[in-house]
């Protein structure tokens, strides 16, 4: 079964939206449309739409086929709006297909690295990870701000930019406090 477009978001595009800006506004980065920014966090996982909902609900580890079908999601979901035709900020197509790229080039779909990487993915990859950990999933409880705060230190010049995850660390807990503030559906 195909989950539809409200069981999938449960919010966290509109968080995600949200978090990117606050990011973008914490570090500074007036060059970013906030209006753009916003939607492409609503809009980022568009894709998992066309996975099913039995592997994005599973209450356990993935296996590597489940794994390889999640992964499409930003292809599927770049497809999904081109497929509609209309005028998307390149800012939204830009974060649909490259959300899971990372700052050491180990990431999907395209392999892409440091700067490569458009500013506005780079701050909706941080507000993506920020809401995922700080959100309860099938297969885990929310994580706590020690544990959020880890895997932003952890992954800063690995998985995300460098001075972006320093802002987010110095402002953590000002960020988690905009997530409670964007809308549920």
């Amino acid at each position: 079964m195909i989950k539809k477009a409200g069981s999938i978001q449960n919010g966290h595009g509109y968080r995600v939206g949200k978090i990117a800006c606050k990011i973008a506004k914490l570090a500074g980065l007036h060059s970013l449309d906030m209006k753009k920014l916003r939607l492409a966090g609503k809009m980022h996982d568009t894709g998992k739409l066309l996975v099913p909902s039995t592997i994005l609900e599973a209450p356990r580890a993935l296996t590597p086929e489940e794994k390889a079908i999640v992964r499409q999601h930003p292809s599927l979901g770049l497809g999904i709006l081109l497929w509609q035709k209309k005028n998307f900020p390149i800012e939204v197509l830009d974060a649909m297909l490259m959300h899971h790229e990372r700052w050491d080039g180990a990431g999907y779909p395209l392999g892409l690295k440091e700067e490569q990487i458009p500013l506005a993915v780079r701050v909706i990859t941080l507000a993506d990870v920020i809401d995922a950990l700080a959100s309860h999933r099938e297969y885990r409880g929310a994580c706590d701000i020690a544990f959020i705060r880890h895997e932003l230190e952890d992954g800063k010049g690995s998985h995300f930019d460098p001075d972006l995850a320093d802002v987010c660390l110095k402002h953590l807990d000002e960020i988690l406090a905009t997530r409670l503030t964007a809308k549920k559906v």
